[in-house]
């Protein structure tokens, strides 16, 4: 099998991001754990961190991917008409660019402050 496939792209692009959002997490678990108990200052200070920062953009931006390749395989299965299906698609394309939209302002805001 190729990496020219669609469903072997869709394969590695669900397998990598799966394993960064589980690194993402196990990390801010422990940091949690370490930090208890945690208050506004010291997300604060955390997210105030440019590498943590720019992980965090990292992390939602394979979270959408993520959910993106698996809603679209569902799709895809499920939805028999291809009117549908493609209308499916549109709505979740924009839904996601929408939610990619509104986490790159949070971030802005955040760097202003």
């Amino acid at each position: 099998m190729s990496l020219q496939a669609q469903g072997m792209r869709a394969w590695l692009l669900q397998r990598l991001t799966a394993v960064y959002i589980a690194i993402y997490v196990l990390s801010l678990i422990v940091w949690v754990m370490a930090h208890l108990p945690v208050n506004f200052s010291s997300w604060s200070t955390l997210f105030s961190n440019p590498v943590i920062l720019i992980t965090t953009i990292i992390f939602y931006i394979s979270l959408f991917i993520h959910a993106w390749v698996g809603m679209r395989d569902i799709l895809v299965d499920y939805a028999k008409p291809s009117s549908v299906r493609f209308v499916l698609l549109t709505i979740l394309a924009l839904f996601f660019i929408a939610m990619t939209t509104w986490l790159l302002l949070i971030v802005i805001n955040q760097v202003q402050t």
